[in-house]
């Protein structure tokens, strides 16, 4: 079970409104790497939205923690099929085909880093 900061009883407003906030920003986060991008710049916003999840260098994990919920825990269920997870949502906005779209984002951030660190270790030639 997930002990959210804003859903506390002994939380102090002004914690419960800054977890909120923090909830928001992971939330949006969330909306721009799984939505199927119609421009240029949504293309731009998903992928630095895709980084911003799951990479270990990122403020993900802090935000996740200062929310009380688990960062590894939270990009497992976001990568995990709907059925998979075992969660029934009120309202899922997040269906099967934002988490199809997020894998795929998730795939294509992998290859890009791969690349990336083949780079970074390639002898260069003066």
């Amino acid at each position: 079970m997930i002990d959210f900061v804003s859903t506390h009883p002994d939380a102090h407003p002004q914690t419960v409104a800054c977890a909120r906030l923090l909830a928001a920003v992971i939330a949006q986060a969330i909306e721009d790497a799984s939505k199927k991008p119609q421009t240029s710049e949504e293309r731009a916003n998903a992928v630095a939205a895709t980084d911003w999840l799951f990479n270990e260098k990122s403020r993900f994990a802090k935000y996740a923690s200062l929310i009380g919920t688990n960062a590894e825990a939270m990009r497992e269920a976001l990568l995990a099929p709907h059925k998979a997870t075992g969660l029934t949502p009120i309202n899922n906005k997040f269906d099967e085909g934002r988490r199809r779209r997020l894998r795929q984002q998730y795939v294509a951030w992998l290859k890009h880093r791969e690349v990336e660190r083949q780079n970074a270790q390639a002898p260069h030639s003066d």
